[in-house]
Protein backbone atom coordinates (compact mmCIF):
# COMPACT_ATOMS: atom_id res chain seq x y z
CA UNK A 1 0.00 0.00 0.00
CA UNK A 2 1.34 3.31 -0.78
CA UNK A 3 -0.21 6.44 1.37
CA UNK A 4 1.05 9.77 2.06
CA UNK A 5 -0.61 12.90 3.77
CA UNK A 6 1.40 16.37 4.07
CA UNK A 7 -0.81 16.64 7.44
CA UNK A 8 0.86 14.64 9.15
CA UNK A 9 4.02 15.32 9.20
CA UNK A 10 4.89 14.70 12.74
CA UNK A 11 7.46 12.54 14.75
CA UNK A 12 5.27 11.06 17.40
CA UNK A 13 2.78 8.40 15.50
CA UNK A 14 4.20 5.92 13.22
CA UNK A 15 2.05 7.04 10.02
CA UNK A 16 3.77 10.67 10.72
CA UNK A 17 7.06 9.37 10.80
CA UNK A 18 6.63 7.17 7.49
CA UNK A 19 5.29 10.66 5.46
CA UNK A 20 8.29 12.21 7.04
CA UNK A 21 10.61 9.57 5.44
CA UNK A 22 8.59 9.61 2.38
CA UNK A 23 9.01 13.59 2.36
CA UNK A 24 12.87 13.44 2.50
CA UNK A 25 13.36 10.37 -0.34
CA UNK A 26 10.46 12.97 -2.19
CA UNK A 27 8.37 9.70 -2.90
CA UNK A 28 4.99 12.34 -2.63
CA UNK A 29 3.74 11.75 -6.10
CA UNK A 30 1.15 9.35 -5.90
CA UNK A 31 0.81 9.04 -9.48
CA UNK A 32 4.44 7.35 -9.03
CA UNK A 33 4.97 5.80 -5.97
CA UNK A 34 8.40 4.62 -5.55
CA UNK A 35 7.86 2.30 -2.32
CA UNK A 36 5.17 0.63 -0.61
CA UNK A 37 4.23 1.74 3.58
CA UNK A 38 5.53 -1.53 4.84
CA UNK A 39 8.82 -1.36 3.29
CA UNK A 40 9.31 2.53 5.09
CA UNK A 41 7.94 0.73 8.25
CA UNK A 42 10.37 -1.59 8.13
CA UNK A 43 13.32 0.83 7.36
CA UNK A 44 12.14 3.20 10.51
CA UNK A 45 12.28 -0.08 12.60
CA UNK A 46 15.70 -1.20 11.26
CA UNK A 47 17.02 2.01 12.08
CA UNK A 48 15.37 2.36 15.61
CA UNK A 49 12.77 5.27 14.07
CA UNK A 50 15.79 7.15 12.93
CA UNK A 51 13.68 9.37 10.48
CA UNK A 52 17.40 9.79 7.84
CA UNK A 53 18.81 6.64 8.71
CA UNK A 54 15.54 5.07 7.55
CA UNK A 55 15.38 7.79 4.27
CA UNK A 56 18.90 6.70 3.64
CA UNK A 57 17.97 3.03 3.98
CA UNK A 58 14.92 3.55 1.38
CA UNK A 59 16.44 5.79 -0.93
CA UNK A 60 19.18 2.78 -1.18
CA UNK A 61 16.13 0.35 -2.12
CA UNK A 62 14.83 2.69 -4.57
CA UNK A 63 18.12 2.94 -6.18
CA UNK A 64 18.73 -0.53 -6.36
CA UNK A 65 15.18 -0.87 -8.20
CA UNK A 66 16.36 0.97 -10.75
CA UNK A 67 20.17 0.18 -10.61
CA UNK A 68 18.52 -3.31 -12.31
CA UNK A 69 17.23 -1.66 -15.28
CA UNK A 70 19.62 -0.88 -18.27
CA UNK A 71 19.35 0.97 -21.78
CA UNK A 72 17.20 -0.74 -24.47
CA UNK A 73 17.61 -0.37 -28.41
CA UNK A 74 15.57 -1.96 -30.65
CA UNK A 75 16.12 -1.12 -34.20
CA UNK A 76 16.62 2.55 -33.62
CA UNK A 77 12.86 3.12 -33.24
CA UNK A 78 12.12 1.70 -30.07
CA UNK A 79 13.92 3.24 -27.17
CA UNK A 80 13.91 2.79 -23.95
CA UNK A 81 17.10 5.15 -21.47
CA UNK A 82 17.24 4.52 -17.95
CA UNK A 83 20.31 5.83 -17.53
Amino acid sequence: MWTYDPEQLNRDTPEGRKNIVRLIVGDTDETDPQIQDEEILFALDASSDKLYSAAHFVVGAIYSKYARLVNVEIDEAIREDYS
